[in-house]
């Protein structure tokens, strides 16, 4: 009788053996996929907010802010570069106007030296009149010198003027043609990269919460699947309350009669438990599968969503970042030419500026030598007049000496105006070769380098982004649906529950007799348990209620039960 007894419960058990390897293995892959799935989830997530990152950034942001501002800078560059031709127009028309002074200047000379060659003549006969002509022309020599002196510097200062006006009506126009059409472009494309940014930021946020919702659901269906876990310990349970009996009816204290009747206790027991059990595991399973049916289609609304914004506003976001880079490439060409125009303006003024200070330095030792000869002559006036009827003729050539010597003085005076005008109009030449807030290129290259550095980071982060969103579409959408653990475990513990079920009777067997039997062996068996639900069928059968045992697992929270999963 206890041989087929035996039987009976090592079958059940071995039963139960299936139903606890094949949970605790179903469970287990169950959980993989979804752990490989929140895996993914949590990349998908990672890239969209890095993606965010490189949207949002502010430095971008900034940078895109100062490019429009640039651009009225650069609208302005055709009319500075019209102010700055006019500015060098008008000092090529000075430096004409000195040259015509300076020949003037040394046609004087040539009379002053013809009527000092004369009065040298005439006056041969005077004593030490002689010597005292000679240094009139000397003087005469000297001033020439350095009226002729004046003049190849004045020449040279033409040729540079007009070097650096070779070509600017057709630079001009050009700057007129181009710098309107590229400032637009600038503009509009700036203002379109703005708005497309700050659009697929929305969409990112958008599929980043119904990620961040599918997470969830992931998560919590992960806490749901503890009721793998907890089957497969209820099962073991049960296995142990048939080991904990054997070991109990081989100590031999039982006659048969009475080792029957608590053998039907303990059948009644595990049939109690595997009943609760196939409940508890239907009614979680329920949940979990329910769970998963509808985050597969929270899986499939996201990759639509994630379709929309990569197929239109990634790619807009990513072309309009690549124009606005050509954008400021072509502005740059332009800027570069008109700087270095300017570059030249700036030098030309300088150089102007100083070649003026020597010119009239030049100006006041011709004046000075024009004093000494109007003084020299009339000192000739004074002595001939002297010498009465003899020193007539001479005083007629010192007369015209006096009156060509101020001639030159009223040249002077000229050219030193025109000097003054000189320096006046390469000053400003140089204000306009100088831009306000420092080179526009400088600033055009400084954006395009952090125009270019945001681009890369965009198309790295979409580039990462449609990885995600490939795998999330492949594992997600095809695993997920898979896992319907109750349709494949729940007829395994229903055909173990029916199993028991047959081992025992209507009713439970009369104890009576056995109460010291049912305290040990029942104790024995309870110290296993884990679970509130197990601790209150055991007392139903054996008419006892039990306290928990210290080892009793607390209630949990969702994110308890979720941590347990994971870890």
């Amino acid at each position: 009788m206890r041989v087929e007894r035996q039987t009976a419960e090592m079958e059940l058990v071995s039963r139960l053996e299936g139903a606890r390897s094949r949970i605790e293995q179903r469970f287990l892959d169950g959980g993989v996929v979804l752990l490989s799935v929140l895996d993914v989830l949590n990349r998908l997530v990672a890239s969209l907010e890095n993606l965010s990152g490189s949207l949002g950034d502010e430095v971008a942001e900034a940078t895109i802010g100062r490019l429009v501002a640039t651009v009225d800078q650069l609208t302005a560059l055709p009319g500075i570069e019209e102010q700055r031709q006019q500015r060098l127009a008008h000092v090529a028309v000075t430096e004409k106007t000195l040259g015509a002074h300076i020949a003037d200047m040394q046609e004087t000379l040539r009379y002053l030296r013809t009527f000092a060659t004369t009065a040298k003549i005439t006056g041969a006969a005077i004593p030490d009149f002689a010597g005292f002509a000679e240094e009139i022309l000397e003087r005469i020599q000297f001033g020439t010198g350095e009226v002729n002196a004046l003049g190849a510097k004045i020449g040279t200062l033409g040729a540079v003027i007009g070097t650096a006006s070779a070509g600017g009506g057709e630079a001009l126009e050009r700057f007129r043609r181009s710098v309107p059409d590229i400032a637009g472009n600038l503009s509009r494309n700036a203002a379109d990269l703005t708005a497309q940014r700050r659009h697929l930021s929305q969409l990112a946020a958008k599929v980043g919460a119904a990620a961040r919702g599918v997470q969830g659901k992931v998560a919590t269906t992960l806490s749901a699947m503890q009721i793998g876990d907890i089957t497969r310990q209820r099962i073991e349970h049960c296995q142990s309350a048939f080991t904990f009996l054997n070991e109990y009816l081989d100590a031999g204290t039982l006659d048969a009669e009475a080792a029957d009747r608590l053998t039907a206790l303990v059948r009644h027991l595990v049939h109690g438990q595997l009943v609760e059990i196939t409940r508890d595991f239907a009614r979680e399973c329920r949940t979990v599968v329910g769970t998963i049916r509808s985050f597969g289609a929270d899986i499939d609304g996201l990759m639509a969503l994630y379709g929309d914004m990569d197929a239109a506003d990634g790619r807009s976001a990513d072309r309009a970042m690549r124009t606005l880079e050509a954008d400021i490439a072509a502005a740059r060409a332009v800027v570069c030419d008109i700087e270095q125009a300017a570059d030249k303006a700036n030098v030309l003024g300088a150089s102007t500026v100083e070649t003026v200070q020597g010119l009239l330095k030049g100006v006041k030792t011709i004046q000075l030598v024009r004093t000494d000869i109007h003084y020299m002559a009339l000192n000739t006036n004074l002595r001939c007049s002297k010498l009465g009827e003899e020193g007539r003729a001479i005083n007629v050539v010192t007369a015209e000496l006096r009156l060509f010597s101020s001639q030159l003085d009223e040249t002077a005076e000229r050219i030193l105006i025109a000097l003054q005008s000189l320096e006046e109009d390469a000053g400003k030449l140089r204000e306009a070769g100088t831009a306000a807030g420092g080179s526009l290129d400088a600033h055009l290259a400084e954006a395009l380098e952090h125009i270019r550095r945001a681009g890369d980071r965009m198309e790295e982060d979409m580039t990462a982004l449609r990885a995600c969103g490939a795998d999330v579409s492949a594992k997600a959408g095809r695993t997920v649906a898979d896992l319907d653990f109750n349709a494949e475990l729940g007829d395994v513990l229903a055909d173990c529950s029916a199993g028991a079920g047959e081992l025992v009777g209507r009713d439970l067997p009369d104890m009576s007799g056995l109460e010291e039997a049912m305290a040990d062996l029942g104790s024995r068996i309870a110290r296993t348990y884990t679970m509130v639900s197990e601790r209150e069928v055991h007392a139903r059968v054996f008419g006892t209620a039990l306290e928990g045992p210290a080892t009793a697992v607390a209630a949990q929270s969702d994110e308890d039960l979720f941590d347990d999963a994971l870890f």
